[in-house]
């Protein structure tokens, strides 16, 4: 191209930028900016990001709605893919239907029924609360007669609607015959059945979903957290009836109203959401044949103890020492109702002392190492926390004729009110599980949730001692937060790592047998701790009925409740907590430790004349 024609090409590009000024002038500028301002262009693009992570961080903070929604839906959604909606329904209609509304109905409902209607003292009270709780401690004959007697084929399924029906006209009994203090036995008897109900939902779903846990162990606590969450919704749903009920009409009513909720239970087993499989006759046949088979083959004719041992079922013919701990842990319990119906106070204490030492002893004996242990320790705690709640709870009700200067909590605070704080701090628990203690050890949990309960009985020796007065806290306050709130959360973190660890020590083929043996020997603590309470309400001389003698002034005395609170529910518990290193294994919640390798060995045994060929046995000589 000539000079000439290239100034003049050059001259009309001049013209055209001169034309068009705002378009082709802006980007040139920009660009010219940014070559010029390296650094503030790095900062304006990091802006983006920051925004961006600041949002992610509001929506997944725990104060965002939207956060706990997305959750909720998260938990559900994983429960159902991994347990099924059906088998979900069929455990919310027992833990919120029956152990949940029922449960409280039972051991809350006790107290005005037999205070306000009845009419006894407090140490009776507390007999008869035991009473009616020893089906809990007899989980282990239930489990083992649902194991080993199928009723047309099926273990569990017609056990739940037998049960069912006793424990609705059990309630319809209690809401409708006429009571008073010379026949309160009656009473008695028919909260036992009310409760044996409960007992026998609780123990054969509890089997239940143990399996389902096994099977998936690494969602074993989301599980456990769905079962209680709506227990304690249950907890809550009662609650609103027993207070309200207790102060303005006759505490019968209360127990029509929880006819509906035991009724509600037929609708899932009816529809068959209970996850069983039929079982044939000709199968049970078969194991006790070719077990006789065995017994001829190898002595030529059967023993006198082969005999024996040939009428039992199979599990129990493979297990016997589970059934022998089964028996004694049931027996043990009966023994103690019928020594509190018959016996002195220091009947009822030798007795108590003694099965705790003979149960303890029988799961050294009957269980492998890792079972024993922590079946033990959990017996122990349970028993070592002792229950005294014929003098508190008559303490924080009694009438200003009986205490002037007490609490004089009406029913519907202390039953309502504190049930509905103690409902929701428990929920509080199960999530501060969830989130915060699912991945702790087990040892860890068990031992930092004993120190905090501990500690929170200081609220109730407070009360007793009228500090909260000369600090200026009200009763409810200091009871509320104190009692209903700290203790129910930190009882529900202690309770649910129980249960977790309780699935995790069931072999597989014995779920029903082995978790009732288990939480039925906790239970049995429990009640052994309810009688050494009443041993000792009564060594402390503390007096919850209003009987004054001729020309004298009412005799109640609750003086010595403070220093009983501190042996029962401070000291003593406290003993526990060196136990945690010798008995809990050192492992993490979400980790499936073996029961065998060490604890067990799948051996041939050539020295005992049964009709096993091998047997499940520990290196400690199980």
């Amino acid at each position: 191209m000539a000079p000439q024609t290239k100034q003049v090409h050059n001259n009309e590009q001049k013209q055209q930028k001169q034309d068009q000024p705002t378009v082709v002038q802006k980007k040139p500028a920009a660009t010219a900016a940014s070559e010029k301002q390296p650094a503030q262009k790095g900062k304006a693009e990091s802006k983006a990001p920051a925004s961006e992570a600041a949002a992610t961080m509001r929506q997944d903070s725990p104060f965002n709605p939207l956060h706990w929604a997305r959750y909720s839906r998260n938990y559900v959604t994983t429960l159902v893919n991994n347990f099924t909606l059906s088998f979900l329904i069929l455990l919310t209609s027992c833990y919120y239907g029956v152990k949940g509304t029922l449960y409280t109905f039972v051991m809350a409902g006790q107290l005005p029924y037999f205070q306000k209607y009845v009419g006894v003292s407090g140490i009776e009270y507390q007999s008869y609360k035991l009473i009616s709780s020893l089906p809990w401690a007899m989980k282990a004959w239930i489990g083992m007669i649902s194991d080993n007697f199928p009723i047309w084929g099926y273990h569990k399924r017609y056990y739940l609607y037998i049960a069912t029906i006793v424990g609705t006209v059990s309630f319809a009994l209690l809401g409708t015959i006429e009571v008073n203090a010379s026949n309160a036995i009656i009473a008695s008897v028919l909260f036992f059945f009310a409760s044996l109900d409960m007992a026998t939902a609780d123990l054969l779903c509890e089997g239940k979903y143990a399996e389902k846990m096994m099977e998936k162990p690494e969602t074993s606590s989301d599980l456990v957290s769905w079962v209680w969450g709506v227990y304690q919704l249950g907890v809550l749903t009662a609650a609103l009836f027993i207070g309200p009920i207790a102060d303005s009409y006759s505490p019968k009513l209360m127990f029509l109203c929880a006819v509906p909720f035991a009724l509600q239970f037929l609708v899932p087993l009816y529809k068959g959401y209970l996850p069983e499989e039929k079982v044939t006759r000709s199968s049970s046949n078969d194991g006790r044949h070719y077990s006789n088979d065995m017994d001829v083959e190898k002595s030529g004719r059967l023993s006198t103890r082969s005999k024996w041992i040939a009428m039992l079922p199979s599990k129990m013919r493979e297990k016997p020492k589970i059934f022998v701990m089964a028996f004694l842990t049931a027996f043990s319990a009966v023994g103690l109702g019928a020594v509190h119906l018959l016996g002195s106070p220091n009947a009822q204490l030798a007795y108590s002392l003694g099965a705790a030492v003979a149960l303890c002893l029988c799961s050294k004996w009957a269980l492998p190492s890792v079972l024993s242990n922590a079946n033990i320790y959990m017996f122990l705690c349970n028993v070592m926390y002792i229950q005294i709640n014929g003098a508190q709870d008559y303490f924080y009700t009694a009438s200003r004729e009986c205490l002037e200067d007490g609490p004089n909590f009406d029913f519907k605070y202390y039953t309502t009110f504190s049930t509905i704080a103690g409902a929701v701090a428990s929920w509080v628990g199960v999530v501060l599980f969830q989130a915060w203690m699912r991945d702790w050890s087990f040892r860890k949990v068990f031992w930092l949730t004993t120190a905090v309960r501990v500690c929170g009985s200081i609220f109730d020796i407070a009360i007793a001692k009228r500090w909260n007065h000369n600090l200026g806290i009200s009763d409810k306050a200091m009871y509320m937060f104190g009692d209903a709130i700290i203790y129910n959360i930190v009882y529900q973190m202690d309770f649910m790592p129980s249960v977790v660890l309780t699935s995790k020590v069931c072999p597989k083929g014995l779920e029903s047998t082995i978790y009732a043996l288990l939480a039925g020997m906790q239970n049995m603590g429990q009640n052994v701790s309810q009688s050494l309470g009443a041993y000792m309400i009564t060594a402390f001389g503390v007096r919850t009925v209003c009987e004054p003698s001729e020309g004298e002034q009412c005799d109640c005395d609750f003086t010595n409740l403070p220093g009983l609170l501190f042996i029962c529910h401070m000291f003593l518990p406290l003993l526990t907590i060196p136990l945690t290193w010798v008995l809990i294994p050192d492992v993490r919640m979400t980790e499936q430790f073996e029961l065998g390798d060490e604890y067990y060995d799948l051996i041939k045994d050539e020295d005992r004349n049964t009709d096993l060929s091998i047997e499940l046995r520990g290196n400690d000589g199980l």
